[in-house]
């Protein structure tokens, strides 16, 4: 009976230790470009390592829409970034100082997909970073149209990205018939 239990014990142990690594290899994943995030998009960027809160970008699974950018002929002030992880402060910018309705930056701070809460609009190169390793590749089931990015470029216009030729460009903030898709960064 003593065996039976010392097999046990050890059978328990080792059931133990696995579920806990198993725990920490799930939370450390390492993601490859166009690999399924943890809230069910596509991953489109991996900066080598954690900093500042974030390795990775992940793209919404679909488009959240087509709007306006809005606050046409009012600077956004903090909304003008275009690098790489300038895309959340750009939105947390547009949709605290800009007060109309239906914005783009707005659906994307909105958006629970996959059960998160961190969604944003992706700055101009984070844009083309979508369309580079995701569209360029067939992945990501994106539209051959327009999609905004969250950076200003001056009072009236915000830049965009088309994603049939990859070209980006500024164009008026009244336009409403662009798309959005939503990102993540973690």
């Amino acid at each position: 009976m003593k065996a039976y239990r010392k097999i046990f014990t050890a059978v328990l142990l080792v059931a133990a230790a696995v579920f806990m690594v198993s725990g920490i290899d799930a939370k450390n994943k390492t993601y490859r470009i166009g690999d399924k995030g943890p809230a069910g998009g596509w991953i489109f960027y991996d900066k080598g390592k954690t900093s500042d809160g974030w390795r990775y970008l992940e793209a919404a699974p679909a488009d959240q829409g087509t709007v306006k950018w809005g606050c046409y002929e009012q600077s956004i002030s903090g909304a003008s970034g275009t690098g790489i992880g300038t895309g959340r402060s750009n939105t947390r910018a547009i949709v605290n100082g800009c007060g109309e309705a239906g914005l783009a930056a707005k659906l994307c701070a909105d958006f629970r997909g996959g059960g998160k809460s961190d969604w944003f609009l992706p700055s101009k190169d984070e844009l083309n970073l979508m369309y580079t390793n995701l569209q360029k590749n067939g992945v990501g089931g994106f539209a051959a149209g327009y999609y905004w990015s969250s950076s200003e470029n001056d009072a009236g216009n915000a830049w965009l990205q088309g994603f049939d030729i990859g070209f980006q460009s500024d164009v008026s903030k009244a336009s409403s018939y662009v798309r959005v898709r939503a990102v993540r960064a973690f």
